[in-house]
């Protein structure tokens, strides 16, 4: 009983200290109190880490723009950072979005939707009428499948244009190939391999920043 009392005690404690009002920033400490402080607390880490991994996937993105821009490389500019930059705005920058939007709007008096359901739902109920329920803002029936289709865009784009650019356009494909030589790569002494060779290197380094 000695255990309870003091646990008591030090909730009564919280609850004097209390001002009454919320913290603008961090964890207020009232939130020991309540009974779905575990849930609570979990969810906030959640989309705590959601918020500063994108940040920080941002920050690498918009560095390399500044790289291809100091190096006057346009074709990497268009076909590898623009299609980056837009998959990962249409997805995580969406779910960030949402993030913010439920926290500024949502009340305990109106419909609190899941975030993970909606952005599972963007996927597997493509197209499909989003119940009131589960609705976190106005004509995002129509907003979501957009988003989807200009992601799913940005795949074939990423992967695809930089290596049929350079197999249309030999110039372009030969000073990336150059690229490749000064960064490391070996030589070859036939013109036929060369052409094999730098082909495949583009292919495969466009498979990895399209994983990435």
């Amino acid at each position: 009983s000695s255990g309870i009392n003091a646990e008591y005690g030090d909730s009564k404690k919280v609850f004097n200290s209390y001002s009454g009002t919320p913290y603008l920033f961090g964890i207020d400490p009232f939130w020991n109190m309540a009974e779905n402080k575990l849930t609570f607390i979990n969810s906030y880490k959640m989309k705590m880490a959601v918020i500063l991994g994108f940040c920080q996937m941002m920050f690498g993105v918009i560095v390399s723009l500044y790289n291809y821009l100091y190096k006057n490389e346009k074709l990497k500019i268009y076909c590898t950072f623009l299609p980056q930059f837009i998959f990962m705005n249409c997805l995580v920058g969406y779910l960030v979005f949402m993030i913010f939007f439920k926290w500024f709007t949502v009340t305990p008096y109106t419909a609190q939707p899941s975030l993970l359901i909606a952005l599972i739902g963007m996927f597997l109920q493509f197209g499909s009428d989003i119940a009131d329920a589960d609705r976190l803002y106005a004509m995002q029936e129509y907003i979501q499948p957009a988003i989807v289709v200009i992601a799913m865009i940005s795949v074939p784009w990423m992967f695809g244009a930089k290596p049929l650019i350079e197999h249309l356009y030999p110039r372009i494909r030969q000073a990336s190939y150059e690229q490749f030589e000064n960064e490391g790569a070996e030589e070859e002494e036939e013109e036929g391999g060369e052409e094999h060779h730098g082909t495949m290197d583009m292919m495969v380094h466009q498979g990895i920043e399209t994983i990435e």
